[in-house]
């Protein structure tokens, strides 16, 4: 049989995020690795690499330098079972007078004391990355919006908006500003968790639809590199941990209603995604990574989804294991099992 596909696993690496994407060609694969969730998910990431047989990933993308997502990545590159091509990941310090970025880090330490530690992480994780990179001696460039990273094409970031998205780490009350907006969310977590304990409650969580993507994204997220892929008529979209404006900004550029696949982004947190969003996007199916925790994914974002038409898969589900979804002709996958869509084995 001739090989003429294309397949997305999404790995069970919790709150996290990894993805391989493979797209078959008269038999030839070309192989993409989206972020490599967090340090202790090398070693899952490449277990399913050696059990798959694979020796050599045309590219690997690092989406954003959050932890759960850049973390393993210098495992990966720095592993010899694993040859790549090209790695891609922002390079902050190139784009924002980092003397200025330091001395709002320091001013902030204390009043914003945990935004100040994520973003220090942040610039901690991509230089690992590319150091690691760099000792293999592969060519490293930047994801922005209209670039190819293979059969790839990438929809978001625009350079210049992401330049606008780290000016505002430079703004020491806007470092106030976040912190305030972390401690918001997690009190909104607290509530929601006590309402999930009577049946009214429940019902007030499932009106909350309407309020999906209420709460700004951090610019880190919204700086999240945004692909897609066409294979036939039907588009993939990959979103990472992109929030509603960059998402917003994609859907403006890019033709991307009623997708055959995408990525729940950010773990299916309500933050992220508006149901104007899911009603443009309105995917047949949608993956999302996450562990089942309160936080990830949302009921509310789940149900938005559903209420589409779309068959939504977690990593989570109805118990922790990696997804696959292929569609064109891909060599088989013995062992494994049509998935159950979320919450449909409770009915």
């Amino acid at each position: 049989m001739s090989f003429d596909g294309l397949e997305v696993d999404m790995l069970n690496v919790a709150n996290a995020d990894s993805m391989l994407v493979t797209r078959w060609n008269v038999n030839v694969p070309s192989r993409i690795l989206i972020d490599g969730g967090n340090s202790s998910s090398a070693t899952i990431i490449l277990e399913f690499l050696k059990a798959r047989g694979i020796q050599y990933l045309d590219h690997i993308v690092c989406s954003h330098p959050h932890d759960d997502h850049v973390g393993g990545l210098p495992g990966i590159v720095d592993s010899p079972a694993i040859d790549f091509g090209r790695a891609w990941i922002h390079v902050p310090w190139m784009h924002v007078d980092y003397a200025t970025l330091q001395a709002s880090l320091n001013r902030g330490q204390i009043t914003a004391k945990r935004v100040v530690k994520i973003i220090r992480a942040s610039v901690q994780g991509a230089q690992k990355f590319i150091k690691t990179v760099e000792e293999r001696k592969k060519p490293i460039s930047e994801p922005f919006e209209g670039q190819d990273i293979g059969f790839m094409k990438v929809c978001g970031p625009t350079k210049a908006y992401y330049e606008e998205l780290l000016k505002e780490f430079t703004d020491f009350e806007k470092l106030k500003l976040f912190e305030e907006e972390i401690e918001a969310h997690e009190q909104d977590v607290l509530l929601e968790d006590i309402l999930n304990k009577t049946s009214f409650g429940k019902e007030l969580l499932e009106a909350e639809g309407a309020h999906l993507g209420g709460a700004p994204t951090e610019p880190e997220n919204n700086s999240s590199t945004i692909m897609s892929t066409m294979f036939g008529d039907d588009t993939f979209l990959f979103t990472a941990d992109a929030g509603v404006p960059a998402l917003n900004q994609a859907k403006e550029k890019y033709a991307l209603k009623n997708l055959r696949w995408m990525q729940i982004p950010h773990h299916g947190s309500r933050r992220n995604i508006t149901k104007e969003l899911i009603e443009h996007f309105k995917p047949q199916v949608a993956f999302v990574s996450a562990e089942g925790s309160k936080k990830h994914p949302r009921i509310a974002v789940i149900n938005a989804f559903k209420d589409v038409g779309a068959k939504v898969f977690s990593t989570h589900y109805p118990s922790p294991t990696s997804k696959w979804f292929h569609v064109g002709t891909c060599p088989d996958r013995p062992g494994y099992k049509s998935a159950i869509p979320l919450y449909d084995s409770d009915k």
